[in-house]
């Protein structure tokens, strides 16, 4: 009998999977076969296509924002028969991604917590030091961030247009990456996308105000350079030396240690607080497996989820491209060869999942678009984040019909 799985991911090149399963899991079930189909750029439409159609493969490869709402489409069917210490061992985060209404729909295959990636380098040059607190990150960033003249950004006559070198970026600012990346400065500062009760906070003061920060970073202390001010080439801005903080996640540690590792000083840091002695709230989440509902082969295809889970099977992918792959346990071996990866386990243990609503696509719509328009636009914070909340409120409202 043979399972298929399809992912837009390279599991064939980066954790071997058609030599690592054959010798593993079907060695040990060799009534079952896994067939690895990767579907690359056309991935969302070809997996569109086979929802609607009813023709998914056994197994597909799911970010762990949707499962909610797959699993609501009917389809995600149910993990059975998950032992429970292996269950207890992934991160609380890492595992809110896999259920949905307390019932385990999806296997983690990698997911991530967020932390700085900083140029010790450019840091030590500019005297500056790496922020503790959100007012480190203006007052550090601005003796890194220097003009074409050698202005910096405190200084009279900075030319923000012109810009030589700048002190922060995230990984990502548009679409889902941006709510991933920047839901997180509003959890930090006390806020929300909306409480227990789904009552909508997405545009009160705590959102607002954190929201509000990252656009001053941009526009009004200029350490964070806005689109088309600097010219990152081929090696980008941080790996080319021009931005001396990013954040990143940890998916990033598979590049920085072993396939291309700066040619600086580096290292890894928490991205700060707004208060000393507060803590950053990151953001988790990553892309899971889950088996087809309609699938004729659900035992089967369950089997290897579980296998997942495995300490076999959640080391090797560690080792073999993914920092983290859910379990505390396997995260803790990987601390002996990656010391880099306490800063994302410390991250995961405070971390949270985003929004686990079925509805979760139109809810992130309306946040990255807020996002965009307040910190990357012109649009007030307030007035955006207040038109986002108004979306959110109404697909928190279908959602309770459902």
């Amino acid at each position: 009998m043979t399972i298929e799985l399809w992912t837009p991911h390279p599991l064939d090149e980066n954790i071997k999977i058609n030599e690592f399963v054959p010798s593993t899991f079907e060695a040990r079930n060799p009534n079952i076969k896994l067939k690895f189909t990767r579907v690359p750029s056309e991935w969302e439409q070809k997996f569109r296509t086979a929802a609607a159609g009813g023709t998914l493969p056994d197994l597909f490869a799911v970010d762990g924002i949707n499962v909610p709402a797959y699993t609501a489409r009917g389809l995600t069917a149910e993990i059975v028969g998950i032992d429970a210490a292996t269950l207890d061992d992934f991160y609380p985060s890492a595992r809110a991604e896999m259920e949905y209404q307390g019932k385990v729909y999806a296997a983690v295959l990698e997911t991530n917590s967020q932390a700085l990636r900083v140029n010790l380098d450019m840091i030590e040059a500019a005297g500056a030091k790496v922020p503790t607190t959100w007012q480190e990150l203006i007052d550090y960033g601005q003796m890194i961030t220097m003009d074409q003249s050698g202005k910096k950004a405190s200084e009279a006559g900075f030319d923000p247009s012109q810009l030589k070198q700048a002190a922060f970026e995230t990984w990502c600012c548009t679409g889902e990456g941006a709510t991933w990346m920047i839901l997180s400065w509003i959890w930090s500062n006390g806020g929300d996308v909306y409480d227990e009760n789904k009552k909508v906070t997405f545009a009160d003061a705590p959102a607002v105000e954190a929201i509000q920060f990252l656009s001053d970073l941009q526009k009004k202390y200029y350490i964070w350079p806005r689109a088309g001010v600097m010219q990152a080439g081929p090696e980008g801005t941080f790996y080319g030396q021009l931005v001396a903080m990013s954040s990143t996640g940890a998916f990033d540690l598979a590049n920085l240690t072993v396939n291309n590792p700066p040619k600086f000083k580096w290292d890894i840091a928490p991205l700060p607080p707004k208060e000393a002695g507060g803590k950053f709230v990151s953001g988790v989440g990553g892309w899971l497996i889950s088996a087809y509902k309609e699938g004729k082969h659900i035992p089967q295809a369950t089997e290897f989820l579980k296998f997942m889970m495995t300490d076999e099977w959640q080391l090797h992918t560690s080792k073999f491209g993914y920092a983290l792959t859910g379990r505390k346990s396997i995260a803790q071996q990987r601390l002996q060869e990656v010391p880099q990866l306490q800063i994302f386990i410390d991250a995961m243990l405070s971390g949270k999942a985003r929004p686990r609503s079925s509805e979760y696509p139109t809810i992130t719509e309306a946040m990255y678009t807020a996002f965009d328009e307040a910190i990357a636009g012109d649009r007030p914070a307030q007035e955006a984040m207040t038109e986002a909340a108004k979306k959110i409120e109404d697909a928190l409202a279908k959602e309770a019909k459902e």
